[in-house]
């Protein structure tokens, strides 16, 4: 073999590792980064938990005080924005994807609250007639975001800890 041959060989042999050594630290700096975002991740469905506990809690305390319609309406629906804020927590560490039908319902729920809270009747005319478009245009995207398989689970099937002894 040429001298020529054999450095040629040691300088890709060189880059090889370079590129190698490159990929390992891009892996395990993906790998570091995600364990951190599900510990975070973690953290605000502990917070989304504490927040339903406290809204049942006041909700609760408001009922003997106060019987406000509107605003136990509303808060029975801000419970219901955050199951669907956990639920959409859950499904991005499961799948580290953000569902988007998810996000319209929550956002259709969230648009429905505020209404309540403000008061239907009170509700500028030009104010309503947005809302109503907003509506109508998430409506149509959570049409269209729908999944094509229906028939599919979003999540995964889990298996018992324990197998049946036989």
């Amino acid at each position: 073999m040429s001298k020529d041959g054999l450095a040629s060989e040691k300088a890709s042999n060189k880059e090889k590792k370079e590129a190698e050594f490159y990929f390992w630290i891009h892996k395990a700096f993906r790998k570091y980064v995600e364990v951190i975002l599900d510990c975070i991740l973690i953290g605000l469905v502990v917070v989304t938990f504490v927040l339903i506990g406290k809204t049942i809690y006041l909700l609760g305390v408001s009922l003997y005080e106060k019987t406000n319609i509107s605003y136990i309406i509303s808060e029975i629906l801000f419970i219901f924005i955050l199951i669907e804020v956990v639920r959409l927590l859950i499904m991005y560490l499961e799948f580290h994807k953000v569902a988007i039908d998810t996000m319209v319902e929550i956002a259709i729920v969230s648009t429905l609250r505020e209404l309540f809270l403000k008061g239907v009747l009170l509700v500028e005319p030009l104010e309503l007639t947005t809302v109503s478009l907003f509506m109508i245009v998430l409506g149509i995207l959570l049409r269209f975001t729908i999944r094509k398989d229906s028939n599919v689970e979003t999540f995964t099937i889990h298996k018992p800890f324990f197998d049946k002894i036989k």
